[in-house]
């Protein structure tokens, strides 16, 4: 294991382009720059957060575990994911290993391909949990500018684009799209 599980201690990936993907070790996001898509339209001035992060869990026939955690008041950390993780590695890029029940964990893997403005996260089932297992994720869209704040507003736009292989989001017109793939689950 890569050092402590922190909200302190930090990783960074980024793609060669201007943008980044980065977070702590404890998978809470502590601060405005924490983002899993952050991209620079016109390096290095003008860069946007995509995708602040997401909430993801695992559904199985013996109930749900939460993978991801996220801080709401200094003092209050909900759901309970940061309490499943048992490894952090950061070589070759970011890999946290979840450990469910007895038989069941998830590897979870970031990175940011070289020359595009992307991440791939990847999740693979580990142990033999004998039963269906679900991977379900909420990413958490914004379209901010990465020194600000962003507030709930109306102006934002939830409504996805589905194409064959692919669903699309942009919140906003004038920034660009957030595209996720929809093979993209817990594997063996």
């Amino acid at each position: 294991m890569y050092g402590p599980l922190s909200d302190s201690a930090e990783w960074l990936e980024v793609g060669g382009l201007g943008g980044f993907a980065s977070g702590t070790t404890a998978g809470i996001r502590t601060r405005r720059y924490h983002a899993l898509l952050l991209t620079a339209t016109t390096p290095p001035a003008d860069r946007k957060v995509l995708v602040n992060g997401f909430e993801a869990w695992v559904q199985t026939v013996l109930g749900n575990w939460f993978l991801t955690s996220q801080r709401y008041l200094p003092d209050i950390v909900y759901p309970d994911g940061i309490t499943r993780i048992k490894t952090f590695e950061h070589r070759p890029w970011p890999t946290w290993l979840f450990e469910l029940d007895d038989n069941l964990g998830i590897e979870q893997e970031l990175f940011v391909p070289y020359g595009q403005s992307a991440l791939v996260s990847l999740w693979r089932l580990t142990g033999n949990p004998g039963h269906n297992v679900k991977l379900a994720v909420r990413p958490f869209l914004s379209g901010r500018d990465f020194h600000g704040m962003h507030r709930e507003n109306s102006s934002i736009r939830f409504d996805p684009e589905l194409s064959r292989d692919r669903v699309r989001w942009k919140p906003y017109y004038d920034i660009p799209l957030s595209v996720r793939g929809l093979g993209t689950g817990v594997g063996t």
